[in-house]
C-alpha cells in the first residue's frame, strides 16, 4: 500500500494525526563559484515527516532580491534516518524544480517538485542537502556566485496519538 494511503488509513483509525508542515534548507552564506555546500535540516523528534513537495528560491544579492533565472546548480539529497541518498548522482536543479522562465514549460524553479512517492523522514533524522555551483563567474551583487538559496520541503508531520499529538485531545 502506498505510504500516503497508509497514513490516511491510520488517521481515519485515530492512530495518528497529521498537520501541514514545512522544513527549510537555507544556504544563507551562498554557494561560491565552482564549489559545493551542504546544509543539514534536522527533523523535529516529536513526529515523523512526510515530504510531498520541494521548491527553491535563489537570491542574487545580499538584499534578498530574487534571481529571475534559475542558477546553474546541482542538488543531491541524503536522508540520514534511513541512510539513503535520494539520487544516484547530483542532478541539475532544472531537472527537479523547473527550467528557466520564458522557456517552454519553464517555471524558473517556482513550480514545486512533486516526489513520485512521498518521502518519509523519521523523527529526529536529518536531511543533508548539497548544492554545487557550476558557474565560473559571479551572478548578482553578492560577491559569491549565488548569495543565498532556500529550499523548502513541504509536507506533513505525522503524530502518534498521545501526549505529543496536537489533535490527541480533540478526537
Amino acid at each position: 500500500m502506498p505510504l500516503i494511503e497508509r497514513v490516511y488509513e491510520l488517521e481515519r483509525a485515530r492512530q495518528v494525526s497529521i498537520i501541514p508542515f514545512f522544513y527549510t534548507a537555507q544556504f544563507l552564506t551562498g554557494v561560491a563559484v565552482g564549489t559545493s555546500m551542504t546544509v543539514n535540516t534536522g527533523i523535529q523528534s516529536d513526529s515523523d515527516f512526510i515530504c510531498r513537495y520541494m521548491t527553491i528560491t535563489v537570491y542574487n544579492s545580499p538584499n534578498n532580491l530574487i534571481l529571475a533565472l534559475l542558477a546553474p546548480l546541482t542538488i543531491s539529497l541524503f536522508d540520514n534516518s534511513s541512510g539513503r541518498t535520494l539520487m544516484d548522482n547530483a542532478t541539475a536543479i532544472q531537472n527537479v524544480m523547473g527550467g528557466p522562465p520564458g522557456t517552454v514549460g519553464g517555471s524558473g524553479g517556482s513550480a514545486p517538485f512533486i516526489f513520485p512517492e512521498p518521502w518519509l523522514i523519521r523523527a529526529g533524522g536529518t536531511v543533508q542537502t548539497t548544492l554545487t555551483n557550476l558557474t565560473s563567474a559571479a551572478i548578482g551583487t553578492g560577491g559569491s556566485t549565488v548569495p543565498r538559496v532556500d529550499i523548502a520541503y513541504s509536507g506533513m508531520k505525522v503524530f502518534k496519538f498521545g501526549s505529543s499529538s496536537p489533535a490527541g485531545s480533540l478526537l
